[in-house]
């Protein structure tokens, strides 16, 4: 999976990864196809999402505050499309919540056009843990959903960016 997705990072010049122990797998799918997020610090997150040899890569910082307890980012859905010129086929959303509250869920029922879950916990030398999660929709027309921790102590709107 690392591998095929540093092949993929060798397109985008000015991008530098961390040697793969510092890199959190959220998803692994089809070779050559899941998401990645690394923190530089605590505050500073990559994310990676990569489809069919195609990376998108983004970089920031964990907001200082956000409406919803633990929530710390939550991005717009990535949109990609199966073959050019056509609509996207699924859109990725990837959040990043303190602390350890997985496994990651929808709240009731999965809607049809949702995609699975998935997430992975980052620890850092301070003690801080950040819950990374990814998840997509297949269609734009989607009813709104929750995603929620499994002690319920953290959930936030599915496909709402805080940015």
């Amino acid at each position: 999976m690392l591998a095929s997705v540093r092949k993929s990072m060798r397109l985008l010049p000015s991008y530098e990864m961390p040697s793969d122990e510092f890199v959190a797998v959220i998803r692994r799918d089809a070779p050559g196809a899941g998401e990645l997020m690394w923190m530089k610090d605590d505050r500073t997150y990559c994310s990676a999402i990569v489809r069919e040899g195609l990376a998108r890569v983004e970089c920031g910082s964990l907001s200082e505050s956000w409406p919803r307890k633990g929530v710390l980012n939550v991005t717009r859905g990535e949109p990609y499309q199966e073959n050019p010129g056509e609509q996207p086929s699924s859109f990725v959303f990837l959040a990043v919540v303190e602390g350890e509250h997985g496994p990651y869920h929808y709240k009731g029922a999965a809607p049809q056009a949702a995609g699975p879950v998935n997430d992975a916990v980052v620890a850092f030398a301070s003690g801080r843990k950040l819950g990374l999660i990814s998840y997509e929709k297949h269609s734009t027309q989607i009813p709104e959903t929750e995603i929620c921790g499994a002690d319920g102590a953290v959930c936030f709107p599915a496909y709402y960016p805080n940015r």
